[in-house]
């Protein structure tokens, strides 16, 4: 009994990785871009109101810079969390069996013990 109910709890358990970890990966994609937007959009917004031509081309390719960077890493983190790849690079499988039936008659008719003739 113990070992079925153990059974159980695992494969509860397993069903819920699933939601743990999209759980996860939005916390972490919502402090990510928390922590982009405190920490440098919002300062690079406020020091290009003051930049030239020049400097503002600069924080141009700078915030380019860093939103390639944050995306790769976005998708790089979004493969590994739900392995991704599965669907477009399956495991090469066993080539498949053909099901022998067999002849439920002619089995029966080899088990049949035949009574002595008198």
């Amino acid at each position: 009994m113990r070992a079925i109910l153990s059974r159980r709890r695992w494969r509860s358990g397993r069903a819920g990785r699933t939601y743990a970890a999209v759980i996860v990966y939005f916390v972490a994609f919502a402090l990510l871009v928390f922590a982009l937007v405190k920490w440098y959009l919002l300062p690079g917004l406020r020091a290009a109101q003051y930049a030239d031509a020049k400097g503002r081309e600069g924080l141009a390719a700078n915030a380019l810079l860093v939103l390639i960077v944050v995306l790769f890493a976005l998708l790089a983190g979004l493969v590994l969390t739900f392995r991704v790849s599965r669907f477009f690079f399956p495991r090469p499988t066993a080539p498949r069996r053909q099901t022998q039936y067999t002849d439920a008659w002619a089995e029966s008719a080899k088990r049949l013990q035949t009574p002595p003739e008198e």
